[in-house]
């Protein structure tokens, strides 16, 4: 046993431990580093938001509401000393998968195992009775529980719930999952706290549901179980005693109470969610899930159809993944000659000849079967746009619990082809399962690699979905945040060629086009943006930058007011408009731009940089020396605040306190320090008369930039001086 546990531990975290090295990557930006709820110093806003740090119920909220998810994020934030280490964070990713492998080992067992133990002589005779499973094979069902387990353990699909950060909402849910199943389990077998247990079933699957919203969905595989339980008891009853039947007539009430309190649980808790999210559903984009917003009944039944075909195809050979699989990853199925309908035919036939084998049948492992066919469908039911339209096309990890399912099921089909054969047939055929393995495993060790960096997880989706503009846009921000120009360029406008409506690829491509300087092609970028999306606020903005730098001033504040009109609250926009007035030399309205910036963002350190540059260069040192109390209340260690406080108080003469200054900001420069930071300070150790030090300085600001000339013509009027 301690062998068996130290082996499934391995090849739980061997595939996947070669991400703990990696960062944050795609929705991790969003729902971690950038949301509010993790590093804030409230534990109680997340009950009010959705996983992304949207009040949950805002016309903008996704309505994923999973604050014990978020809870978890800022346990590791607080416990890695209040830093966002994606180390930490990743770990705990892995642990979980652990847990969860542990925890399906036992649930496996579970199905697999019908043997109960009976309380009395009677239920002894009836678990005779029921016991559907020979002694001799009770070591095989043990080792098809282990080896589905293991084929659990290292499924390549689930590489991205456990190397994404996001993913840890689909690993906890899992685990109160499975732990909720297992207490149901007691609950149908213990007398004494029977109901203790299936209270605390609804109390897991509760839980669950805060860490993601298809926890709740144990509540419908523990109904499945119920009646399995109901209808095998009832295939056994005709050949049951009369005392035994009686014994079946009080098992069949305690199902249907049982029954009653899972659908009062579930009508509960959904009547629970309907309610936090302010009784509104999410709104979602075509581009995010385009069948849904079909017009033809065909088309969306035939690609939703489809889709889950592409997730049984995961399942079964997981060689296509793959980040984001919208924005024409799965084209429509928009006629009946489309050659992908064979796919659809074939599974629901397959489908149906497993549903009369299992009617029909039977085999000992008819039961199981039914089990794990539930296991796979019923979680995957909140994504399959039967009940409301979700979000996504295909998301890897809302499989993690379905995998299990299908696991189980590959396993209980070993078993019915290896039971009873001789020694080498079930040598051949247990040699298959460890090389379908070592196939899982090294994908996903493969898988995980990709998982690393967002730049090797962009580039991989290519492969995967070469028509997915939103894929090509992703490459585009990794070439451009690695200065691949060329590459970033040629990426955003396959975006636009694949999806010409694609309004953030044109804010992006036509940044990289302005700092290229050409400003013509680049205006002709955003105005197409804004003509997509006249309420974008970014692409506004960025006109108005480019506007300003091609000297149009009256264009450039216009744009900006626009964007304000749009977004009220943005800083940025506000700092810009500022430069832009400082430029038109409306030095009053500059001030009062840069201030509007800081009191919504109290940390713009360049609307702080600029307010106290302008208000020293114009002479305003006594409002300046006003506002330097809070600037150091909120930035005490940005180098340019110190830098601009230390040229204040030196042209006032108080050196001692303007020497400190210069120090610091130096100290926290540090390797992008410039000559002016020297030469300044020389020149006030110039004034201040100490000669050796303002020299020093000098040669200092000359070692970092010899052509610097301020500062070679104060060194060499400093050296005639004191020559004399």
């Amino acid at each position: 046993m301690t062998l068996k546990l130290i082996i499934l531990i391995c090849f739980a975290v061997l595939p996947f431990i070669f991400s703990l090295e990696g960062e944050f990557v795609f929705d991790d930006s969003e729902a971690v580093v950038k949301n509010k709820d993790v590093t804030s110093e409230s534990w109680t806003d997340v009950f009010f938001n959705d996983f992304w740090g949207t009040n949950i119920q805002s016309n903008l909220s996704h309505k994923s509401y999973r604050p014990l998810t978020v809870l978890s994020y800022r346990l590791n934030y607080v416990l890695s000393g209040r830093t966002l280490s994606a180390y930490h964070f990743k770990i705990t990713n892995l642990f979980s998968h652990v847990v969860c492998c542990l925890l399906v080992w036992e649930v496996f067992q579970t199905i697999l195992s019908h043997e109960k133990k009976p309380s009395s002589s009677q239920d002894e005779t009836a678990h005779q009775q029921l016991s559907n499973q020979p002694s001799r094979s009770k070591k095989l069902w043990k080792d098809t529980a282990y080896l589905a387990t293991l084929l659990f353990a290292v499924h390549p699909v689930h590489v991205e719930a456990v190397c994404g950060v996001v993913g840890r909402a689909d690993l906890l849910a899992a685990e109160t999952f499975f732990q909720a199943f297992l207490c149901y389990y007691k609950s149908t077998t213990s007398h004494k706290y029977k109901h203790f247990y299936l209270f605390t079933t609804v109390l897991l699957a509760g839980i669950a549901m805060l860490f993601k919203e298809n926890g709740v969905t144990v509540l419908g595989f523990c109904l499945v179980y119920e009646l399995t339980i109901m209808f095998w008891r009832k295939r056994n009853e005709n050949r049951s005693t009369s005392m035994l039947r009686l014994d079946h007539v009080h098992h069949s009430i305690e199902s249907v109470f049982r029954i009653i309190c899972l659908s009062v649980g579930i009508a509960a808790l959904l009547y629970a969610r309907w309610l936090v999210m302010g009784r509104t559903r999410p709104e979602f984009k075509p581009t995010d899930n385009p069948a849904a917003f079909s017009y033809s009944p065909f088309t969306k039944v035939a690609t939703f159809n489809f889709i889950y075909f592409l997730n049984l195809l995961l399942l079964i050979w997981p060689q296509w993944l793959c980040y984001d699989w919208s924005m024409g990853c799965v084209q429509l199925i928009e006629r009946v000659t489309d050659s992908r309908i064979i796919f659809i035919y074939a599974m629901h036939l397959y489908g149906l000849f497993l549903l009369e084998s299992v009617w029909s049948g039977r085999k000992k492992t008819d039961r199981a079967v039914v089990l794990a066919v539930s296991l796979i469908v019923i979680p995957f039911l909140p994504a399959s746009n039967l009940f409301f339209p979700v979000g996504f096309v295909i998301a890897e990890r809302i499989l993690y619990i379905s995998s299990a399912g299908y696991c189980l099921l590959l396993a209980i089909g070993f078993n019915r082809l290896l039971f009873r054969r001789t020694k080498v047939v079930r040598s051949i055929g247990m040699f298959m399962f460890i090389f379908l393995l070592l196939i899982y495993a090294t994908r996903s060790w493969h898988r995980s690699q990709d998982w690393q960096t967002e730049h090797g997880l962009f580039i991989s989706g290519l492969s995967v979905c070469p028509l997915n503009a939103k894929v090509h846009y992703n490459v585009a921000k990794a070439a451009d945040a690695n200065n691949q120009v060329d590459w970033a360029l040629y990426e955003y406008k396959e975006a636009i060629r694949l999806y010409p409506k694609y309004y953030q690829a044109m804010n992006n491509l036509a940044n990289l086009l302005k700092n290229l300087k050409k400003y013509e092609e680049a205006e002709m970028y955003l105005r197409s943006a804004v003509t997509h999306r006249e309420d974008f606020p970014a692409a506004w903005m960025n006109l108005g930058i480019l506007l300003a730098t091609t000297r149009r001033f009256e264009e450039s504040e216009a744009a900006y007011k626009t964007a304000i009109s749009y977004r009220q609250k943005y800083p940025d926009c506000y700092y810009n408009l500022g430069n832009l007035y400082l430029e038109m030399s409306k030095t009053e309205d500059a001030i009062k731009s840069w201030f509007q910036a800081i009191n919504l963002n109290p940390k713009h350190v360049l609307a702080w940089t600029n307010l106290m540059a302008l208000m020293d260069n114009t002479g305003q040192i006594d409002r300046a020396l006003k506002v330097i109390p809070k600037v150091l209340t909120e930035l005490p260690d940005a180098p340019s605040i110190n830098f601009a406080i230390a040229n204040m108080y030196g042209k006032i003469n108080r050196y001692e306190e303007a020497e400190a200054y210069f120090l610091r900001a130096i100290e926290l420069f540090g390797f992008d320090v410039k000559a002016i930071h020297y030469a300044n300070l020389g020149v006030l150790y110039h004034r201040w008369k100490k000669y050796a030090a303002a020299e020093e300085m000098y040669k200092n600001a000359l070692k970092v930039d010899p052509s610097f000339k301020t500062a070679r013509r104060n060194l060499e009027n400093l050296q005639k001086y004191l020559n004399k």
